[in-house]
């Protein structure tokens, strides 16, 4: 059964509108089991869609605007998740390992240069503690993108964020998300970050607890 509709203000300020219905998945059931709920959190997690982020989670009453965000740097890739994830190459290892040595000072920069007053952002100190990590890597296949097109060879990365107040030590948002380019002229790289401005956009201009009560929930 769903759960009621609620409104209420928390301690902190925040006015809450209808929490999503509870749908809890587990691992390994969620985007072709490129998905892991447990590595954010040991409790149940509900994920929604919205028009730029796959997979999102935000607790009860965190907003995301106003704190400075530390974005932590990523490992490197030792395996991959998904039903694929064990066809890959070193091709596609290469550039995963290449991306995640970028995605910590794009992200920040990106926000910083685009979104400066809405999400301070540092490689070094934050209010909020961002840790990323790809969970799968294709570089595609260019070939069938050039002759075939329609999706054909598409090359896709999909990643993780977790983010952790750092005060409390507690997840207050999740985010899981795979960029797929599926045009000749698009790379998987190029794509991901154009992707990276756009899910600032959204955040900003809605802010995470709008968007996560207007997501439509994910089931699998």
């Amino acid at each position: 059964m769903a759960r009621m509709a609620w409104i209420g203000i928390l301690a902190t300020g925040w006015v809450l509108g209808p929490a999503p219905p509870a749908v809890h998945a587990a691992d390994g059931t969620h985007d072709e089991g490129r998905l892991v709920p447990s590595w954010f959190s040991d409790q149940p997690i509900t994920f929604v869609e919205t028009d730029e982020i796959d997979y999102l989670w935000v607790a009860d009453g965190f907003e995301l605007r106003g704190k400075t965000l530390h974005w932590q740097e990523w490992p490197e890739p030792e395996e991959f998740l998904g039903e694929d994830g064990g066809n890959r190459d070193e091709n596609d290892y290469r550039l995963a390992r290449q991306l995640a040595g970028e995605m910590a000072r794009s992200f920040s920069d990106v926000f910083e240069r685009e979104y400066p007053r809405d999400f301070p952002s540092s490689l070094d100190e934050g209010d909020i503690l961002v840790e990323g990590r790809i969970v799968d890597c294709s570089t595609g296949n260019r070939a069938a993108k050039a002759l075939v097109g329609f999706g054909a060879g598409a090359g896709n990365t999909a990643i993780d964020l977790r983010f952790t107040d750092k005060a409390s030590g507690e997840v207050v948002m999740a985010i899981h998300h795979r960029v797929v380019s599926g045009t000749n002229w698009s790379t998987t790289d190029s794509k991901f970050f154009k992707w990276v401005k756009k899910m600032g956009k959204e955040i900003a201009e809605d802010g995470v607890q709008e968007l996560y009560r207007d997501g439509e929930v994910r089931k699998e």
